[in-house]
C-alpha cells in the first residue's frame, strides 16, 4: 500500500510538472494555436506514458453506436470510429480540440451551433466507461488507479480556450449574434457589435436596469409576496426528481406529478448526494435538504447568462467548489449527454441523472428565507433554505460569483451579494457563466409545519399567466464541423 502511494504521488507530481511545462510552452507558441500548450501536452503524454497509450486503446474499443435520430454523414456510426485505433483516436482528439479552440459559434433565428462540439466530443465517452474514466482522472485499463492525463489536458485546454474567448480575436461572429432578432439585443446595455471586446463579454452581456435596479425586460412576478419563487435566469426549467443520500441512508422522493410517476432519478443507481452537492455547507444545514425538492434551470447559448436570486432572503453560504485538478473530475464527462440535450429540445428533462454534476466545477449559494404562514396559523413565520448551485459544463472553465467588496454596504445591492446580507429575488445578481453549456440547480429544504417536516416547494414547475413557458422554433441551426445531419 505504501509503495502504491509513493508511485501515485510520483505520477501526480510528474503530471503537474508536465502541466506547468506545457503551459509555459503555450506562452511561447500562442501564434501557432490558441490552445497549443494543451495539445502538445496530450501528444507528449501519449508518446511518453504507457498508461495513456493503453487508455486510448481502451477508449477506442469501448466506442458505442449513436442512438436513433443522431447521425453524421447519414450514419449512426460513432464518428470517433474513423480513427481506426488508439493512436488515431488521440490524433483525432488533438485535431478536434485544435479546431474547437478557433471555430466561433454561429446563430440563425432561435437555432445555433454552439453545442455541436460539446455533443461531438461526448460521443467519446457515451455509454463508454473507459472514456468516462479517462476524462475524470481514472485509468481506463485499471479504473482503481488514477490517471491524470485526461483532466490535466482538459483543464489546460479550458484555460487556453478561456484566454482566446476573452480576446479581441474571438469577436468575429459577434455581429451576427447581435443582429439576430431572437437575441433581443435592445434588452441589453450594449447594443452594437463594436462595443463588445471579446466573445465572453458578449456572452455575459448585462441587461438594462432602471433607476432602482429593476430589469424592465424581466419584470419580477408579484415581488411583494415573499412565498413566490422566480426563475434565476433565462432557462429551460424542469423538476428535479428527488433522490437524496445522507450518511449512507437513501431517501427517495418521486416527483409529485402523475405524468412522471414512472421516472426516477436513480435509474443508473447513482442518486443525487446532498452531502457532496452542497460543498462545505455545515452538516446541520445539509440535513435540512434531505426529503426536500429541486428544480433544474438549464441555460442555452443564446440566452442571458447571469443568474439572480430566486427568493428574498439572507445569503448564509457562498463558495466555489474547485475541480479539474490532476486526479479529480473537472467540467467534462457527463456520460449520457444526448439524453441531457435530447432531440425534442427538452433540456434537462425529468428523469435526467443530475448526480454526475456534483463532481463538476460549481458554485454553492445558500439563502435562508422566511415567509408568511397561513392566516391565524402558528408559527406566523416559516423558515426554510434555498440552494442555488451554478454548474460549469464542458467548455465552461469557471463559474463566477458576484460577491461584493467587503468595504461596500451590502443591503439592497443588486449587482453583487455579501455573506450575511439580504438578497432580493429577480434583482440581486449572484454571478455569471462564460461560454459553453451552463446549468443552475435549485434545491429547496423541508420546512417544519405542525411539528412535521414537509417539502417547502412542490417539484412541479408552476407559472402564472403572462410568464414565458416556451418559445416558438424558427429557422435551422447553422452548420459547424461537428453538426449532426
Amino acid at each position: 500500500m505504501k509503495q502504491y502511494h509513493r508511485k501515485y504521488l510520483f505520477s501526480l507530481l510528474t503530471s503537474i510538472l508536465m502541466f506547468v511545462a506545457a503551459l509555459m510552452s503555450a506562452q511561447t507558441v500562442v501564434a501557432q494555436s490558441a490552445c497549443d500548450g494543451s495539445l502538445q501536452y496530450l501528444q507528449q503524454q501519449y508518446k511518453n506514458d504507457k498508461a495513456t497509450r493503453k487508455a486510448f486503446d481502451n477508449i477506442y474499443k469501448g466506442l458505442k453506436t449513436m442512438p436513433e435520430g443522431y447521425g453524421y454523414g447519414k450514419s449512426r456510426k460513432n464518428p470517433w470510429k474513423q480513427a481506426k485505433n488508439g493512436k488515431g483516436l488521440m490524433l483525432a482528439m488533438v485535431n478536434m480540440f485544435d479546431q474547437w479552440c478557433q471555430v466561433l459559434p454561429q446563430i440563425s433565428g432561435d437555432q445555433d451551433n454552439a453545442l455541436d462540439p460539446i455533443l461531438y466530443f461526448a460521443w467519446l465517452y457515451y455509454q463508454n466507461p473507459a472514456g468516462q474514466n479517462f476524462v475524470q482522472g481514472r485509468d481506463p485499463h485499471k479504473p482503481g488507479k488514477p490517471l491524470a492525463t485526461g483532466p490535466v489536458f482538459l483543464s489546460m485546454w479550458n484555460a487556453e480556450y478561456r484566454v482566446f474567448m476573452d480576446s479581441q480575436a474571438s469577436t468575429g461572429e459577434v455581429g451576427q449574434w447581435v443582429k439576430d432578432p431572437r437575441i433581443e439585443i435592445d434588452d441589453y446595455i450594449k447594443t452594437k457589435p463594436e462595443e463588445y471586446k471579446s466573445w465572453n463579454e458578449f456572452f455575459a452581456r448585462n441587461l438594462k436596469t432602471d433607476s432602482v435596479g429593476n430589469y424592465p425586460s424581466r419584470p419580477v412576478t408579484m415581488s411583494d409576496r415573499n412565498y413566490v419563487i422566480v426563475a434565476p435566469t433565462d432557462c429551460i426549467m424542469n423538476p428535479l426528481v428527488q433522490v437524496v443520500k445522507y450518511d449512507n441512508n437513501y431517501v427517495r422522493k418521486y416527483i409529485e406529478n402523475p405524468l412522471q410517476l414512472d421516472t426516477v432519478l436513480d435509474v443508473k443507481k447513482i442518486p443525487i448526494s446532498v452531502q457532496d452537492m452542497l460543498g462545505t455547507l455545515p452538516d446541520e444545514l445539509k440535513k435540512k435538504f434531505v426529503g426536500g425538492s429541486g428544480l433544474t434551470c438549464v441555460l442555452m447559448p443564446n440566452t442571458y447568462h447571469h443568474f439572480h436570486a430566486p427568493v428574498d432572503g439572507k445569503m448564509i453560504h457562498a463558495e466555489i467548489v474547485k475541480t479539474g485538478t490532476p486526479g479529480t473530475p473537472g467540467t467534462f464527462g457527463y456520460p449520457d449527454f444526448p439524453n441531457w440535450v435530447p432531440m425534442d429540445g427538452n433540456v434537462g428533462r425529468p428523469g435526467t441523472d443530475f448526480s454526475q454534476f456534483q463532481a463538476f466545477q460549481r458554485g454553492v449559494l445558500v439563502m435562508k428565507v422566511e415567509f408568511d404562514n397561513l392566516p391565524n396559523t402558528q408559527p406566523a413565520k416559516l423558515t426554510g433554505y434555498v440552494a442555488s448551485i451554478p454548474v460549469g459544463l464542458d467548455s465552461v472553465g469557471s463559474v463566477v460569483l458576484n460577491e461584493c467588496d467587503a468595504d461596500k454596504p451590502a443591503d439592497r445591492q443588486v449587482n453583487c451579494f455579501t455573506k450575511g446580507g439580504q438578497v432580493f429575488k429577480g434583482k440581486t445578481k449572484l454571478g455569471n457563466f462564460y461560454f459553453g453549456g451552463s446549468l443552475n440547480i435549485l434545491l429547496f429544504s423541508t420546512v417544519t409545519v405542525d411539528g412535521k417536516e414537509v417539502q417547502m416547494v412542490s417539484p412541479a414547475v408552476q407559472t402564472r399567466m403572462g410568464n414565458q413557458i416556451g418559445i416558438i422554433n424558427i429557422g435551422s441551426s447553422p452548420k459547424s464541423p461537428w453538426s449532426l445531419d
